[in-house]
């Protein structure tokens, strides 16, 4: 649901508002997206097998997420050279909606989580 959400999304956006910056606006999609699917994959996956690890695999992740954004930032707009307005408009955007859908996510595999272990 995130990938064709965020994908429509761009679609839509560029094609009627800025079809010249395509490149720019998916490039700033891209990594919050893959980024948010992985983090909501992660949290899955830790929630089923080890709860107990869940915190501990945040922390780690959330590093990790500090230094792969600021080095695909680095090289989106300056080795690639993508006009950098359209691509920090696009990133902060699919950045902080993606965040919130996360934590939409979490607090449904939360909500279950707790309650298959308060019947056990």
């Amino acid at each position: 649901m995130l990938v064709v959400g965020c994908v429509a999304t761009w679609g839509l956006f560029t094609a009627f508002l800025m079809p010249e910056a395509a490149t720019a606006t998916f490039l700033g999609m891209l990594a919050p997206l893959v980024v948010g699917v992985g983090t909501v994959l992660l949290v899955e996956h830790t929630a089923r097998t080890d709860l107990e690890r869940l915190t501990a695999s945040l922390a780690v992740a959330f590093f990790a997420k500090v230094l792969f954004y600021g080095g695909y930032v680095g090289v989106v707009v300056g080795l690639l050279k993508v006009e950098p307005i359209p691509f920090v408009a696009s990133f902060t955007a699919y950045f902080v909606v993606l965040q919130f859908t996360e934590a939409l996510c979490f607090k449904t595999i939360f909500t279950g989580t707790g309650q298959s272990a308060a019947s056990h």
